[in-house]
């Protein structure tokens, strides 16, 4: 069992034996459950499903970054309009 102390303002400190162990990082959320033995039960919530994609459509290195095809293809229409003209 390990002790924490709580600061003035409330918070609160989990060692990084428990952090590493239940894989907690900077930012993650947990709920605070009042249990019926008067105990404290603090449970991490599960992470936005949509963070977990982050970056999962990375291309790889020769990939050309679809900004640089947006503004070629930017480009080649400023230059049709302008031969139209």
């Amino acid at each position: 069992m390990k002790k924490i102390i709580i600061s003035e303002k409330g918070q609160i400190c989990l060692p990084s034996s428990i952090r590493k162990k239940f894989g907690l990082q900077k930012g993650d959320r947990l709920m605070v459950e009042e249990v019926a033995d008067g105990a404290i039960l603090l449970r991490p919530l599960p992470r936005h499903p949509l963070l977990a994609l982050r970056g999962i459509l990375k291309g790889t290195e020769g990939d050309e970054k679809l900004t640089d095809h947006l503004l070629q293809e930017r480009a080649a229409d400023r230059e049709r309009e302008e031969e139209t003209r």
